[in-house]
Formats: C-alpha cells, structure tokens, sequence
C-alpha cells in the first residue's frame, strides 16, 4: 500500500495519484503527494504523466460543469470548442505539481523507439513503457501507481493507494 512506502525512497509518481488527488478521490495519494512536498519521499514524474493528468481533469471538469457522462465529453468538446477556453481548476491543477516539489523528467527524443523493448517484454500501452523507460534511466525501482499492468515489471515495486 502506498502509506507502506518508506521514507527516503525515490518514486515514481504515475498518473492516477494525481488524479485521485485533484479529484478529491483518494486521502491516500494526498498524503502521498504531501511526504513528497515534505521531502520525506523524494519524487519523480514525466511530462506524459503531466499530459495525461491534464487531459483526465480536463474531461472531468467539463462533465461536473455541463452536468454529464465522461464518456459523453469528447464529442462535446468536439462540437462545441469553445469550452475549453472556459477551463480553470485543471489549468490550476496541472500548475500545482510542480508545487510539491517533485523533478519532472523531460521526454527527450529518441525515448519512444527505445521504450519499445519494454512495451513488448511487459506487455505495457506506449505511456507507460515510456515512463518505465525514463524509470530505467533515472534508477527509479519504485512507483507510486494504481495501474496493475505494472505488477508485470519484476524490476520495479509497485505501491498502491487501494
């Protein structure tokens, strides 16, 4: 579980924690974030986590403020443009991740043909072989994350907030 973690670890921050934190989703990946603004966990994440938590609160803002089904928003969003530029709390959101004082890694060029070894040995979506990628690189063994997909990785501990 993710309130297991030790201290002084260096962790890998996936995207659903996130989530779950500006959703008012889980206590757990609060507090999470809030030992690593603390700087009892030292974490990391990437600017695709930073892409996919933008566009997951982007959906759910505009679902809570036209009052319907996520899956439904796409193709509002598609008829109706505008109401994108009408979007605050996931603008404000995505700025405060920087503000826990976590190091985002860059998506340096190159890194997604080489990630494909990882995709096909963990069976793992592009995202999340690229952030396994760029784990492997910085010397990260653990992620905070609650995607399962993960526990195929024998390399890495996965730590859970459910």
């Amino acid at each position: 579980m993710l309130e297991d973690l030790p201290s002084g670890r260096r962790v890998f921050v996936d995207s659903n924690i996130f989530i779950y934190h500006f959703l008012d989703i889980s206590d757990r990946c609060t507090t999470f974030l809030e030992r690593i603004d603390t700087h009892e966990i030292c974490g990391f994440t990437s600017t695709i986590v930073m892409t996919e938590v933008l566009h997951k609160l982007m959906i759910a803002e505009v679902a809570e403020n036209y009052k319907m089904n996520r899956r439904e928003v796409n193709q509002f969003i598609k008829r109706c443009p505008s109401v994108i530029s009408e979007l605050e709390r996931c603008e404000i959101a995505i700025r405060k991740i920087s503000e826990f004082d976590i190091e985002i890694l860059p998506l340096m060029s190159g890194v997604v043909l080489e990630s494909r070894n990882l995709r096909y040995e963990h069976k793992l979506m592009t995202n999340d072989s690229i952030n396994l990628f760029l784990m492997k690189l910085t010397g990260l063994e653990d992620i905070a994350s609650n995607d399962s997909d993960f526990d195929r990785v024998p390399w890495i501990r996965v730590w859970k907030p459910f």
